[in-house]
């Protein structure tokens, strides 16, 4: 069966959750960097199946972390050949064939190919209806239309009101990247819009996003102002 979602995968607060992948061992993608920066486990897993040449197109499999499985799909070659809607139509039939083995309950897909493949949700979202209506498990298709939520939104509230000197030192920041976050924190409406910042690479993006995920801008902060949690 299928459900909808307005907030993003991560945010469903689903027991599993879909993180499309590719065959080029690079998670350095909107989505990828914070499926890796939340599940670093899972992470060094997909460099070690890609290493060993262990990952086919189309198929998908699971790994669990964080009492959450994340459910892996080869939707894509690399970057540049992105998801289309013919890979999207044999992913699909490789998870119907194989969900089973995963042992899930529920779980939650982003819209496949919508985001930085530039697929039309009108084109895509009926071919996903097609394949997991008939499935004896809660679907759910997540929008991502509704903003930050949850943790993301006390990411946000704490880059936005902790002072940024200790993040300097903790993600490495040079200063004109910490000038750069520092003029815009207060314009960001979700957490990723800092990776598209001048000179932020994959590697700083997951040092800033750890800082706040982890909480470390609440620990032993000499700079630390009040906290608002």
């Amino acid at each position: 069966m299928v459900k909808y979602l307005n907030c993003d995968c991560i945010n469903s607060k689903c027991s599993a959750i879909i993180n499309q992948i590719n065959l080029s061992g690079n998670m350095d993608s909107k989505e990828g960097l914070e499926f890796s920066t939340r599940f670093p486990k899972m992470y060094m897993d997909y460099l070690y199946r890609f290493k060993e040449k262990k990952l086919k197109l189309y198929e998908s499999y699971a790994f669990e972390e964080n009492s959450i499985k994340v459910v892996n799909m080869l939707c894509y070659e690399s970057f540049a050949f992105p998801t289309n809607l013919e890979s999207i139509e044999h992913s699909l039939k490789y998870f119907v064939k194989h969900y089973k083995e995963y042992n899930l309950t529920e779980i939650a897909f982003p819209l496949l190919g919508c985001d930085e493949d530039g697929l039309r949700m009108v084109s895509v979202l009926p071919i996903m209806e097609k394949y997991l209506k008939p499935l004896p498990i809660e679907c759910y298709i997540c929008f991502d239309i509704e903003g930050p939520s949850n943790l993301e939104l006390q990411m946000l509230s704490a880059l936005q009101s902790f002072d940024l000197h200790h993040l300097q030192k903790y993600a490495k920041l040079d200063d004109v990247q910490l000038a750069m976050i520092e003029e815009n924190k207060n314009y960001i409406s979700r957490f990723e819009e800092i990776y598209h910042f001048h000179g932020i690479t994959p590697k700083t993006y997951r040092l800033i996003y750890s800082y706040y995920y982890n909480g470390e801008y609440n620990k032993l902060d000499p700079f630390k102002q009040e906290s608002l949690f």
